[in-house]
């Protein structure tokens, strides 16, 4: 008793790794009922309250960011499996440099027909949701809980995982 063995300071790094590098989703805001209402860049107003009893995925993003960017097939492969099955609402988090018109284009360079919205909320939606970076990826159930959270580029068959667990 009394020395730590080499396999003891083994343990006490991976846990400490883990900790660091996947801790942070541990923290993450998860299991409250959520709701807030936006202007989406067609003129409607949409509360998130309207989508209860469907899956919803909330992509946080920016226009001027590459990971975004490369994100967008995976989302688009996610709503053409998915369908109505799934609300998927994509959030601008820079809404000073994504105006109407930049955000706009983003929408049709990409050719898709979910809903897009500048984060013009007080608080801003992803002040409430903890979003630190883009892309962020917030999957509520179909009560409206936050479910699962993904920070940085998410494969697209994680998120399609997810969503199978929530609408079966």
């Amino acid at each position: 008793m009394g020395r730590f063995q080499w396999s003891h300071w083994l343990i006490v790094g991976v846990v400490l790794l883990a900790l660091i590098f996947g801790g942070w989703y541990i923290f993450q805001p998860k299991g409250e009922q959520l709701d807030f209402s936006l202007s989406d860049i067609d003129d409607g107003v949409f509360h998130l309250n309207d989508f209860r009893g469907s899956v919803v995925l909330l992509d946080f993003m920016a226009t001027w960011c590459s990971f975004c960017r490369a994100s967008m097939p995976e989302l688009i492969k996610l709503h053409e499996e998915f369908g109505e099955k799934v609300v998927l609402i994509t959030i601008s988090v820079d809404p000073s440099y994504d105006n109407e018109d930049k955000l706009r284009d983003w929408k049709n360079t990409w050719d898709v027909d979910w809903i897009h919205a500048r984060d013009l909320a007080d608080p801003p939606v992803s002040q409430l949701l903890s979003v630190k970076s883009v892309p962020t990826f917030v999957l509520l159930d179909m009560q409206g809980r936050i479910a699962f959270r993904h920070e940085g580029l998410t494969p697209e068959t994680t998120l399609e995982r997810e969503i199978l667990t929530l609408i079966h």
